[in-house]
């Protein structure tokens, strides 16, 4: 991401840049950093409607992921501002004058990515525990604690690894910086945590919905549905493999910039599909004259919903007790026809 980019920027000149390459990646990167963020703006949007058309009110998962969304957009913009700063081309097609300035605005666009993936992982958690029995409730509680504490240590050393603090972005001034390898080591082993901790999120919500009253095809459709956060767990992976391999120039950063920014905007939509999924479920279904609000309310009392603001239907036993919007949604997937 473009974070890292003050840990590997060198003044440095090359002695001669006539024989050598000098690609520009920065259209490609504002190309496919805002389609990442429009694509993803889209999916949540559909999901806050989603739940308006079902009488939800908004949740703090809901919150959280709209502030995720925002932090991706600002580190979109701030990517932006790097670009016309020359981000994205060889160290030696880069303008002296702007560098300092670029250094600086790359450090918020690292920033505000890293805290897009956290909040937008600790948005998903906040729907799964929801869903929980007691002993995984606090197994993801303690996912979001560390998770948040792993990737915030990264985040603030984006912020505190030199003194005086301007060398961060101005490396002409005399002080101290942390070894940059040191600093990537931290960087790849926090993406990796965030990526494994995706992986275990997957895996929540099979272990729930397999003992819900559902067909196997059913649970396996909503769980594929609400699993496509390894999506965002792969994005973490390759982002960790190619941290070390970055040598010093500045176009090696941008496909991690571009890793960087898939993984919120893939965790957001990830978090959104489930949601989406059953308002296709339900415009698919044809629109039957018997439908009345009589026939509705028997047709609800048949599968256990209870007609409260919050259902409280035990995801583990289909009894009273629990209080969680998501599981009338999963039942509701889980009807036929």
């Amino acid at each position: 991401m473009a974070a890292f980019l003050p840990v590997l920027l060198s003044r440095e000149e090359a002695p001669s840049t006539d024989d050598l390459p000098h690609e520009d990646h920065g259209p490609a990167l504002n190309t496919v950093f805002w389609t990442l963020t429009s694509v993803s703006f889209l999916f949540m949007t559909l999901r806050m409607w989603c739940k308006y058309l079902r009488g939800r009110y908004l949740w703090w998962d809901d919150y959280v992921l709209i502030a995720s969304w925002i932090a991706l957009c600002v580190s979109a913009a701030t990517t932006t501002v790097c670009v016309s700063l020359d981000y994205g081309k060889h160290l030696y097609d880069m303008r002296p004058e702007v560098s300092t300035r670029m250094q600086l605005v790359a450090v918020f666009a690292g920033f505000f990515s890293v805290l897009s993936a956290a909040w937008s992982k600790t948005s998903f958690a906040l729907t799964v525990i929801r869903l929980s029995e007691p002993w995984m409730k606090m197994m993801i509680w303690l996912i979001i604690v560390s998770l948040n504490g792993i990737l915030g240590t990264a985040m603030l050393f984006m912020w505190v690894k030199c003194r005086p603090f301007a060398k961060i972005w101005d490396d002409s001034i005399e002080g101290w910086c942390i070894e940059p390898a040191k600093v990537i080591t931290l960087y790849q082993w926090s993406a990796g945590y965030s990526g494994a901790m995706d992986i275990v999120l997957a895996l929540c919500p099979w272990v729930l919905l397999w003992r819900l009253s559902m067909t196997k095809r059913e649970k396996v459709g909503v769980a594929i549905c609400m699993s496509m956060g390894v999506v965002a767990g792969v994005a973490s992976f390759v982002k960790m493999v190619m941290l070390p391999k970055l040598s010093g120039d500045p176009t090696e950063t941008v496909a991690v910039t571009i890793w960087g920014g898939a993984e919120g905007s893939i965790t957001i939509i990830a978090a959104s599909i489930p949601v989406l999924r059953n308002l296709i479920i339900r415009e698919k279904r044809p629109a039957l004259p018997e439908l009345s609000p009589s026939y509705e309310q028997r047709r609800r009392a048949q599968v256990g919903y209870n007609d409260t603001e919050d259902s409280s239907i035990s995801p583990a036993s289909g009894k009273a007790g629990f209080s969680s919007p998501m599981v009338d949604t999963l039942r509701t997937w889980g009807e036929k026809g």
